[in-house]
């Protein structure tokens, strides 16, 4: 309970008031599709993204255990601590966001006027609350962790995202942890040491992915306001920050072979991985114009990809 009130607290903090928009239908909002729309409370939480993250927990385990036979009661609760907190991170995030949402995303359930911003805080409020208790069920280190994301995800929320670099190092973590906790839960499982390396260059090349996505976005930031690196320090040197980022992930990529932790096979696609970051580091390198940076961003993508692939089978095999 300490925790939700911090949060509540964070984000009065801002002087954020629940009376300050009371979820208006905004003029400029033309509706289109209303039949296919998610029930807003539901919209809000954005549960494919709550869902990639309970993946996310899944894979960790996987990689934790080196099996596909994972702890099913840890599974299930690891899961939907995941689910839960993500989704109130969601929910806050469109709370924080509601008035630039109005200009940017006048579709979102709060500036469309289909759930007030009140109901919102309350919604992410009552998710972190689920979750926290949730997470005793798998031990002290996911409890710590659950509370501590929760805590970030709103500070995220409300002022992080809006401090460039900062922000980006914050993505990072939030995403990297999500596949320690996952290993955490499975508890005392042989391959720990393997899902600290997963996190670390999950984190790092996200960091990595994020600054590039900041240069792909200049244009609409700095309408409205953003402080991202690029803005601040200049493209160019947003690149080379981002290629520091994915160095370091590659840097970190031999590890699980090294350490004996997984085989040739792992070793044979980590590698396919680093030759498409290597790839997107140089386009970045070579030009920042939105469409090179797009391209970048789009490698980085499926390198994470096929470097998760490379953990799984590594894992498994």
């Amino acid at each position: 309970m300490s925790c939700v009130i911090t949060i509540h607290a964070v984000l009065m903090g801002r002087g954020i008031s629940l009376n300050e928009f009371g979820g208006e239908r905004s003029p400029k909002v033309i509706y289109k599709g209303d039949f296919m729309r998610l029930p807003a409370s539901l919209d809000l939480v954005r549960p494919h993204n709550c869902v990639l993250a309970g993946v996310a927990v899944l894979v960790g385990m996987i990689v934790a255990v080196a099996s596909r036979d994972i702890p099913r009661p840890q599974a299930l609760f690891a899961f939907a601590v995941a689910v839960v907190v993500c989704g109130g991170g969601n929910a806050v995030n469109d709370y924080c966001d509601r008035k630039i949402d109005e200009i940017n995303r006048p579709e979102r359930p709060i500036p469309s006027g289909r759930l007030k911003a009140s109901n919102a805080l309350v919604i992410g409020r009552s998710l972190f609350m689920i979750g926290i208790p949730l997470s005793i069920l798998l031990g002290v280190s996911c409890v710590i962790i659950a509370v501590l994301n929760s805590l970030v995800l709103a500070f995220y929320a409300a002022e992080l995202k809006r401090l460039g670099l900062v922000g980006n190092l914050t993505v990072g973590y939030l995403v990297g942890s999500t596949f320690l906790f996952g290993g955490l839960a499975a508890k005392n499982a042989p391959k720990l040491q393997a899902v600290g390396i997963l996190a670390a260059m999950a984190a790092l090349s996200t960091i990595g992915r994020e600054l590039i996505k900041d240069i792909e976005d200049m244009r609409g930031d700095r309408k409205i306001g953003l402080k991202t690196f690029p803005l601040h320090h200049g493209p160019r040197a947003a690149a080379a920050l981002a290629i520091v980022f994915i160095a370091a992930a590659i840097a970190l990529s031999p590890l699980p072979y090294l350490l004996k932790l997984f085989g040739e096979v792992y070793l044979a696609l980590v590698m396919i991985s680093v030759l498409i970051f290597i790839g997107a580091a140089v386009i970045v390198a070579g030009s920042q114009k939105p469409r090179a940076v797009g391209l970048a961003s789009l490698a980085c993508k499926v390198g994470m990809g096929i470097g998760l692939i490379a953990f799984l089978v590594g894992a498994i095999g």
